[in-house]
């Protein structure tokens, strides 16, 4: 089996870990070392990502058998799982460090559009490529985002993606904003945007500069703390103020683009949300086109000729 050179290194150094540790523990065989290992305090995720490194060395590299021989004295049974820390994971960020990065970055020109982008998101909920081609109505205090994740089977039966279709097949979401504020961040967001396209910018090279001037702003300000915070990371701001807020799952999923109330569980957590309301309004067009659990899907049938924005 061939694998990439980045990949057999990584290798390299989990076994290397594994076998250092395990060593120092009196582990001398094989089947010593499948017992050490499923008695240690990792995930199931953990445990077998180190099990494919121990494959590839032991049988790739070494030649000591075969992957299913190795493979069944390794195992995977018996895992012991690690009790996550009370904290945000990897993706549902808090909003608690935010605001002396956001402080960092106004300091700083670019650095600025960064703190507004992210600003804009945490209102919105967009994921970062969506912003690019969001649109505003302004008559009606509406952002029009194109769901980015629509997806349909065979059939034309919508799997992915909540909202309406325009004439071209293109499917849209769309939030009221009913506080000022937040209305104005977004604004102010969409202005910028334009102005990027004026200058011939492409979203691609704008939102790997946001991120990287997001991660100098997090380092700057925590150091070596992590999780850090990502463009990704305001969509999960956004869904925990929504779920603070008490907003039910359908409503959640239908301002998050998402076809399942399955999706919205993993976004964001009221517990680490900020003080901070959402201000906007998810129309309930989007909100009976969602899917419950144990519920029937309604149909996602085009909404031919519908005008998603003027």
């Amino acid at each position: 089996m061939e694998r990439s050179v980045a990949t057999e290194r990584l290798y390299g150094r989990l076994v290397r870990r594994v076998l250092e540790r395990s060593g120092r523990d009196g582990v001398g065989t094989l089947g010593e070392l499948g017992e050490w290992m499923r008695k240690q305090e990792w995930g199931v995720s953990t445990l077998r990502l180190y099990r494919m490194a121990l494959l590839w060395y032991f049988v790739d590299v070494g030649g000591q058998g075969t992957r299913e021989a190795v493979g069944a004295v390794l195992g995977m049974t018996g895992a012991v799982r690690k009790k996550r820390r009370g904290g945000p994971g990897k993706r549902r960020k808090s909003e608690k460090g935010w605001e002396p990065v956001a402080e960092w970055l106004s300091q700083r020109e670019v650095g600025k559009d960064v703190a507004l982008w992210m600003e804009a998101a945490m209102r919105a909920g967009y994921r970062p490529g969506e912003w690019w081609e969001s649109r505003l109505e302004l008559a009606h205090r509406r952002l029009w985002i194109p769901t980015a994740k629509a997806k349909r089977d065979s059939a034309g039966n919508r799997l992915r993606g909540v909202g309406v279709e325009d004439e071209s097949g293109r499917v849209w979401r769309y939030l009221e904003f009913v506080s000022e504020e937040d209305w104005q961040v977004v604004v102010n967001a969409m202005s910028l945007r334009d102005r990027l396209l004026y200058e011939g910018y492409v979203a691609e090279d704008v939102l790997k500069n946001y991120a990287q001037w997001l991660r100098r702003g997090w380092d700057a300000v925590h150091g070596s703390v992590r999780p850090r915070m990502t463009l990704y990371s305001a969509r999960h701001v956004f869904a925990g103020r929504m779920k603070k807020a008490g907003v039910d799952r359908r409503t959640l999923a239908a301002a998050m683009g998402q076809i399942s109330t399955k999706s919205s569980k993993v976004y964001g957590r009221t517990l680490h949300a900020g003080a901070v309301k959402p201000g906007v309004v998810v129309p309930d067009l989007l909100v009976e086109t969602v899917r419950s659990p144990g519920g029937q899907h309604p149909g996602m049938g085009k909404d031919g000729g519908f005008e998603v924005f003027s």
